[in-house]
């Protein structure tokens, strides 16, 4: 007989009636280790199978781990709740509380976000996390089932008993499961928010930019692809170039046109004109003060080029707070008055004259 499968969910409300040592309860349902602290624990409150010598599955859940932190999970399925008084008693030590689930043989996993609980028998299952280490350690995603064993079911009778079959079957009835829940979760993908960080170049793909290269961080890659449909829409324009900059950059670039300046047409030194913002009409100059590195400046280039319009060149000017005469020099923001300063390495420092190599 198929037995029905049962999946608990433990959230922020099963975390509030629980044993939290360590722990920080966060958003989207999960815990987050105080990284003062050495000793994180979490000891789950009982959940409860429904009847007696009730059949658990598996634990499954979502963890990021700092380097030097190491996990330890638990779990025991009792029919009596003889070890509650003790196990979720504020003023028992910790060290005991480990004892206790020791004493009761539970199953023990290290380091692991999956764990097969087909041995366990008991109305009542007790699970405990205990992280050793500082740093920063997230849980979440935790999900218990009751029974796992989808291919054992379908065996006949005369194998159940085996087992090493049975726990060999097991593994396959798992990713059967998990991907199971793929195909019933396949509309994520096309979630902007929910869509995993390697398909989010597929989307925007699909919306006409490529965003190759793996240079934007995962907000600003989901922000873009949000945006890309309204982006599409004013391509070509001034604003479009102003949006994406703040997209990618935080900040505003500021865009200067060269066919609004023909006021400017007769001054003087039109070669210096024409060498700031260009000598065509159609030349567009884009002046960009947030640091960019030296590996991106081209990938963003290549995302810009993408939004310009036809006939248009595109010079993007990166002002880096020591502007000269006659070149790209703002009062209002990068013009400095140069005072000479020692040269350091790794700090990004121009040679400009204005540098003190110090004994």
């Amino acid at each position: 007989m198929v037995r029905e499968l049962h999946v608990y969910k433990i959230k922020e409300n099963r975390f509030k009636r629980s044993f939290l040592s360590g722990f920080n309860i966060a958003e989207n349902d999960s815990l987050v280790t105080d990284e003062e602290g050495f000793r994180h624990v979490f000891i789950c409150n009982a959940i409860d199978g429904g009847a007696a010598d009730a059949e658990w599955g598996r634990l499954k859940f979502n963890l990021k781990l700092g380097e030097e932190m190491v996990l330890t999970v638990y779990a025991v399925a009792l029919d009596e709740r003889y070890i509650e008084e003790r196990l979720f008693d504020e003023k028992t030590d910790i060290a005991e509380k480990k004892r206790i689930m020791e004493n009761v043989d539970a199953e023990k996993k290290v380091n692991s976000s999956d764990m097969l609980l087909f041995n366990l028998r008991g109305r009542y299952l007790y699970l405990v996390f205990d992280i050793i280490g500082r740093g920063k350690a997230q849980i979440d995603g935790i999900k218990v089932s009751t029974s796992d064993d989808m291919i054992m079911d379908t065996m006949p009778e005369l194998y159940s008993d085996n087992d090493f079959f049975r726990r060999y079957l097991a593994v396959f009835s798992s990713m059967s499961i998990d991907f199971q829940e793929k195909i019933m979760h396949i509309d994520d993908l096309f979630d902007v928010d929910k869509a995993p960080r390697a398909f989010l170049p597929h989307l925007a793909g699909w919306m006409g930019i490529d965003v190759s290269g793996d240079f934007l961080e995962e907000d600003r890659l989901r922000l873009l692809v949000k945006e890309a449909y309204y982006l599409n829409k004013m391509k070509g324009t001034k604003a479009a170039f102003e949006r994406l900059t703040e997209i990618v950059l935080g900040e505003k670039a500021i865009v200067l046109e060269k066919n609004v300046f023909r006021e400017y047409s007769q001054i003087s030194d039109k070669n210096t004109y024409d060498a700031l913002y260009g000598e065509l009409p159609y030349d567009v100059t884009m002046l960009i003060k947030t640091y960019v590195p030296e590996n991106q400046k081209s990938q963003l280039v290549f995302l810009l080029n993408q939004f310009k319009p036809v006939r248009c060149r595109l010079m993007i000017r990166f002002l880096d707070g020591s502007g000269e005469v006659d070149r790209h020099s703002y009062l209002d923001m990068n013009a400095c008055v140069q005072e000479y300063t020692s040269a350091s390495l790794d700090s990004r420092q121009s040679s400009d004259d204005m540098i003190l190599l110090d004994e």
